[in-house]
């Protein structure tokens, strides 16, 4: 008798999304006498071929059959991983660390240095300033930490795939006090976080890949709840917050609030005030630095 094939796919193109959501579907696996396919966006799939090798990879055009499909969606109102493992059967799962296998490669950089991302998809994920757009495309936030990271002896190196990201109104830049290594392939940026000493970034899909990598990750996030992305009970993993401002609106995302993906600027309390992004500009570079001293 054939073995019964499901189709897992999931309703996302994002690189956070996609690794959160792995572990549980090799669990899947694991707990289920099936065949399990995984669509995922292609370019993504040599991620997890080495790592998670019971799981069979489709890219998003496939002509196959099969004897159950699970969509998976992003979730707002739980942990994002948790939100997957629901959608799987798993109620009352417990966070699993994704794990992604490498061989390293040379060393890129001989002294020791901390990897940043410091671009996501939408304003309100970014780490605004005060000023906003006045100064956004230099970044004096992430400008003035890369100048204390380097008083530490340690090379701040941005990797993300663009130098200026944004819209027609507002490009964001990267900070003039860092190795600029934008634009490298997802392999090169692999090697360059695996050699660092650890990374910073914002609740987006590089933090994801480092936390996956075993690195330590610092994520400056505020317009998350400190549940959604990783365990917090992980000691490699620093979360930079302030609960004296507005922050955790994503999770109020279809009860409180409905998101208007087209809006690069939605900030659904404070839009057009200058309020406006305030979960971000309140954290200031002291305070990063503050809890990130242990590690450099």
């Amino acid at each position: 008798m054939a073995m019964k094939k499901v189709l897992i796919f999931l309703d996302s193109d994002s690189l956070g999304d996609t690794i959160a959501c792995i572990p549980y579907v090799n669990k899947f696996f694991e707990d289920n006498e099936c065949e399990v396919y995984l669509s995922i966006e292609e370019h993504f799939i040599f991620l997890f071929e080495s790592s998670y090798t019971n799981i069979n990879y489709l890219s998003r055009s496939y002509d196959l059959n099969f004897d159950e499909v699970i969509t998976l969606i992003p979730s707002f109102t739980k942990n994002l991983q948790l939100g997957y493992a629901e959608q799987l059967g798993y109620v009352s799962g417990e966070y699993i660390k994704p794990k992604l296998n490498f061989e390293l490669k040379d060393r890129p950089i001989k002294n020791k240095y901390v990897t940043m991302s410091v671009h996501s998809t939408i304003q309100m994920k970014y780490w605004n300033h005060p000023l906003g757009n006045q100064v956004q495309g230099l970044q004096p936030y992430w400008n003035d930490l890369s100048s204390m990271i380097r008083k530490k002896g340690m090379t701040p190196v941005v990797i993300d795939k663009n130098e200026l990201f944004g819209d027609s109104e507002n490009f964001n830049g990267i900070p003039k006090k860092c190795q600029n290594k934008t634009g490298m392939s997802l392999y090169d940026t692999i090697n360059f976080i695996q050699h660092s000493e650890f990374f910073i970034g914002l609740s987006s899909g590089l933090s994801w890949l480092a936390h996956a990598l075993g690195k330590k990750v610092v994520m400056i996030s505020n317009f998350t709840e400190s549940w959604y992305e990783f365990d917090l009970n992980d000691n490699d993993y620093i979360r930079i917050t302030n609960n004296n401002v507005c922050n955790g609106c994503f999770n109020k995302i279809g009860v409180d609030y409905e998101i208007d993906v087209w809006d690069w600027y939605w900030c659904p309390k404070h839009k057009g005030t200058e309020r406006q992004f305030e979960c971000h500009k309140s954290i200031t570079p002291q305070m990063v630095m503050e809890q990130i001293n242990k590690w450099l």
